[in-house]
This record gives structure tokens, C-alpha cells and sequence, in this order.
């Protein structure tokens, strides 16, 4: 699919490097290095967890002289008021390139997804889709216009086909809310088309096209 618009121009302006296949590959090779997470852990500390990991799988690769600075719950505040507004839950940051007003290079967002209650399995994909999920980064709450953005689900019953399929229905039903254009499904990843744990969804607002990232990480019982 080609994406109209002037999405991230300033990233091409400054940038001769594409940073988003090396953070979606960090983040499958730091999920393992998280404690299996119990499904009473709520996402603030699976996601601090996931951001310690990142850290240790960053510093295995580079020696010295890293390429990110990678934060959590970093609060957004109203430039009139002060007042904080948001909380990111992850962003990272590129050490070694300025963007403007210290905007982040990668938001993530994160939500648990399939979370086992006894016998039965909450989806939780309206908390996903929703205002404080999906719906932060199409409205451009957390700055995701201007820069790359993404969701983070924990599977916690590990298992992906249900919670996408959960998630699609109500893409579908909130279309013109999440300004997707032109599919409301999830799409296999332009960056590793065979991984299905990568997805992407496509948007468009106020004439600017962009894409918002999908990462699934399955909880397992036996890790």
C-alpha cells in the first residue's frame, strides 16, 4: 500500500536510517528476557519489565555507544496549564539526532490482551482499540503524527488468532473514529511480511497519512 501525505517528512529530512526494523526486532529478542509475567501483573509493570529487558538486549548488541534512550510512563503536559495530560508508556528516543522540541522517535502504547478470569477469557480489545489505547495515538494525543507509533499487546493466555480477531470487529466498528483509511483490518508488517505477530493499520487525518505499528507478545505458562 502507498501512504499519501507528508507523514514524518522531518524524520527524512535529518535521518539516513530506517530505526524501525532494528526496535520491533529488539522487542522480540527482549520479550524472552522478561519474568513470564503472572496474569495478576497489570501493564504498567510488564511494560517496566519489557523496558529493563529492552535495555539489557541493547547493550548486548552495542558495546558501547548505543543508538537509544528507551523510557517509560513519561508524562505530557499542557503548555498553558501544566496540567499532565497522557502518560506514554514507552518511548525511545535516538541519541545521536535531535528532533524538534524533544519529540520521541517511537510511542508505544501497551495493553494486556485474552486475560484469563477462571473459566473464562476477557479479550480486553475495547481497552486496546479504545480511547486510551488505539485511540491515543490516531488523535495524536501522545505526538504520533510527528513521530512513529505503536501498540504493544500482552497475550496473556498466549494465544493471538482470538485477541486479533477481537481487535478487527472493533476496528471495523470505529472506522471514522480511528480515521482508517482504507481497511480496518491489520495488515501484515512492510517490514517482515511473515511475521504475524507484527501487524500495521492505516490512517489519515487532517490530510496527513500514517501508520500505526501492532506487536503481540504471547505470555507463556511454561516459560
Amino acid at each position: 500500500m502507498e501512504l499519501i501525505g507528508t507523514s514524518h517528512q522531518f524524520l527524512t529530512d535529518v535521518l539516513r536510517k530506517d530505526y524501525r526494523p532494528e526496535i520491533f526486532e529488539m522487542i522480540e529478542a527482549a520479550w524472552p528476557r522478561v519474568p513470564n509475567p503472572s496474569i495478576a501483573w497489570l501493564e504498567p509493570r510488564i511494560t517496566g519489565l519489557l523496558r529493563l529487558a529492552l535495555i539489557s538486549e541493547q547493550e548486548s548488541r552495542y558495546l558501547t555507544d548505543p543508538p537509544f534512550h528507551i523510557s517509560e510512563e513519561v508524562k505530557k503536559r499542557d503548555p498553558k496549564t501544566g496540567k499532565e495530560y497522557e502518560r506514554t508508556d514507552i518511548e525511545i528516543h535516538l541519541r545521536h539526532h535531535y528532533i524538534k522540541g524533544q519529540k520521541p522517535y517511537f510511542v508505544f502504547e501497551s495493553k494486556r490482551l485474552n486475560i484469563p478470569y477462571g473459566d473464562r477469557v476477557k479479550s480486553n480489545a475495547d481497552e486496546y482499540v479504545g480511547d486510551g489505547g488505539m485511540g491515543c495515538l490516531s488523535e495524536g494525543r501522545y505526538e504520533s503524527v510527528l513521530s512513529f507509533s505503536g501498540m504493544i499487546g500482552y497475550l496473556m493466555n498466549g494465544e493471538m488468532a482470538s485477541a486479533k480477531q477481537a481487535i478487527e470487529n472493533l476496528l471495523r466498528q470505529n472506522v471514522d473514529k480511528l480515521h482508517l483509511k482504507p481497511t480496518s483490518e491489520i495488515q501484515a508488517s512492510q517490514f517482515v511480511p511473515k511475521n504475524k505477530k507484527l501487524g500495521e493499520t492505516y490512517h489519515q487525518r487532517e490530510g496527513m497519512s500514517f501508520i500505526i505499528f501492532h506487536i503481540f507478545l504471547p505470555v507463556s505458562r511454561q516459560r
